[in-house]
């Protein structure tokens, strides 16, 4: 019984197996006749007798790949490698790869690919680089069983893809079980894509790939990286995450303490790197923090590094504080580029040994370019971090901003023997944390000044004022004061004192005789 229901499996298998390269070969692919006059075929062989194959079919306006590879490559691939390249052609559908046992390397960028026929890679196992940048691959176009590889017995058989370039395409997140057939995976790069949130799915995703050395999230619009994606990364060696929105390095990075040894955080909208940035990160050895247009402190601590080799900490506009102290630590700096940035001072402790305060393997130091303050306690820095003989002019010569008497001479021409002994007459030194002009004792004292002339001069016109009222006062000021009649005395009366005693007397004559005459005629009728 278990026999029949084994053979009917099988059956089913071969006629789904059969269903599916029937439906593939019903999609056009491109004709391979002549194929090597319209391409480029190369064939050569190295000294270990490898032999190597190379397919460049770039910028041929093709819409599907070959069927089969060249009749020139032979029929038997084993122990060869195939280089092959469609880039630049009009492919908006990748078919499954022709049938092979070479080694492959397999490139269409610039194709304008939307679509991957899944399995791609069936007939194709041991496909080691997959490089399919610019494109308008989506999310939705990666399956699980797009990586898959031939079935054998029960299961499908992983293919042994190393190197996997989707970069500049249109990938919002990744299926959980995307990797599951790629277990020798080593690079990653997801660069320039809308990975803005690393969800529960894409994060399981990336976490599965636990032979990932190199990952690229670089330019995704990420604002953090979950604690969950790099415990089981434990031979991740590089990882760039720079042109995100990161404000703060995030503290998941430091679970790769033991395995990280490059890491590029360039183009982060940082304003500051505090001291536990970079804690526990002992295996790094190359930092690049440039470009960060926020950027204006890298606090004490932050860059003790013991295995640093190369730092990268350029073109930081606003950056006016790096403790030069702390690279220290790294007693294997090879290599240093601070420039480009808004520094005026480089400072280290001279009471330590001088063999604990040098690199002895720096071979490039480059300060140019930022507003250097010539001071002893600077060329004494720059000395013993090997200077001249280390230091980088690059396209811009490093000079002395200040102070005045120095500015414009080039930091290469001095030595802090020179520095230190010289007199700097007062007017050209340089004032640390000079104070608000009016918090100055020059103004507070002209304030003062000003102030008790314009109270004392306001004293003085007030008293020259109050004098002269007083004095006019005393003199009425030349006006008789004013007398006031009642106003029920008789204005005849009051008429009369302002005349003459003549013109008195006739006016009361008058009025006498009106009076007798007045008496006379009223009296008249009445008799």
């Amino acid at each position: 019984m278990k026999y029949k229901y084994l053979l009917l499996l099988l059956t089913a298998t071969t006629l789904l197996l059969s269903v599916a390269r029937a439906q593939r070969e019903e999609i056009p692919y491109q004709d391979v006749t002549d194929i090597c006059k319209t391409c480029v075929c190369l064939s050569s062989q190295d000294s270990n007798n490898g032999v190597h194959r190379n397919l460049n079919c770039a910028m041929k306006n093709f819409k599907h790949i070959l069927a089969r590879w060249p009749p020139e490559f032979g029929t038997k691939h084993t122990g060869t490698e195939i280089v092959a390249s469609y880039s630049g052609n009009k492919i908006r559908l990748l078919q499954q790869l022709p049938a092979t046992t070479a080694v492959v390397t397999f490139s269409c960028r610039h194709c304008g690919m939307q679509q991957l026929q899944a399995p791609l890679f069936m007939d194709v196992p041991n496909v080691e680089g997959l490089y399919l940048s610019w494109n308008e691959i989506s999310d939705d176009a990666l399956k699980p069983d797009l990586f898959r590889g031939p079935f054998n017995s029960t299961k499908y058989e992983p293919i042994a893809l190393k190197d996997l370039d989707l970069s500049h395409n249109r990938i919002a997140r990744l299926d959980r079980k995307l990797f599951e057939h790629t277990p020798q995976l080593k690079k990653l790069s997801l660069a320039y894509n809308r990975l803005s949130i690393l969800d529960a799915a894409t994060t399981a995703s990336l976490a599965s790939i636990t032979n990932l050395q190199r990952l690229d999230l670089s330019y995704n619009g990420l604002l953090t990286l979950p604690a969950e994606l790099f415990p089981q990364l434990r031979n991740l060696h590089i990882l760039d995450v720079s042109g995100n929105q990161f404000a703060v390095v995030p503290n998941s990075i430091q679970q790769l303490g033991k395995s990280l040894q490059q890491l590029n955080l360039a183009g982060n909208p940082m304003t500051k790197i505090d001291a536990h940035s970079f804690q526990h990160l002992d295996a790094l050895r190359r930092l690049n923090i440039s470009e960060m247009t926020m950027l204006r402190s890298i606090e004490l601590g932050a860059l003790e590094l013991p295995g640093l080799e190369h730092l990268y900490c350029a073109r930081n506009p606003k950056l006016e504080r790096l403790e030069f102290v702390d690279l220290l630590q790294s007693r294997n700096l090879t290599q240093l580029d601070i420039s480009q940035n808004a520094l005026t001072t480089l400072a280290l402790n001279m009471s330590s040994n001088s063999s604990n305060a040098s690199w002895p393997r720096l071979r490039s130091l480059a300060i140019a370019g930022n507003p250097w303050y010539c001071s002893c306690e600077l060329l004494q820095a720059l000395e013993q971090a090997g200077a001249p003989q280390v230091l980088q002019p690059l396209t811009v010569v490093p000079r002395c901003e200040t102070p005045y008497l120095l500015a414009g001479a080039p930091l290469s021409n001095m030595t802090a023997e020179q520095i230190c002994n010289m007199v700097i007459p007062k007017k050209y030194r340089a004032v640390e944390d000079d104070p608000p002009r009016f918090l100055r004792r020059r103004y507070i004292i002209l304030t003062v000044i000003i102030a008790s002339v314009v109270v004392v001069a306001g004293l003085v016109i007030g008293f020259i004022v109050v004098c002269v009222r007083r004095r006019l006062k005393g003199n009425d000021y030349g006006v008789q004061p004013i007398r006031y009649t009642s106003v029920r005395g008789s204005n005849l009366s009051a008429f009369s004192q302002l005349q003459p005693a003549s013109v008195t007397s006739k006016f009361n004559n008058a009025a006498g005789t009106a009076a007798g005459a007045g008496a006379g005629t009223t009296g008249a009728p009445n008799a």
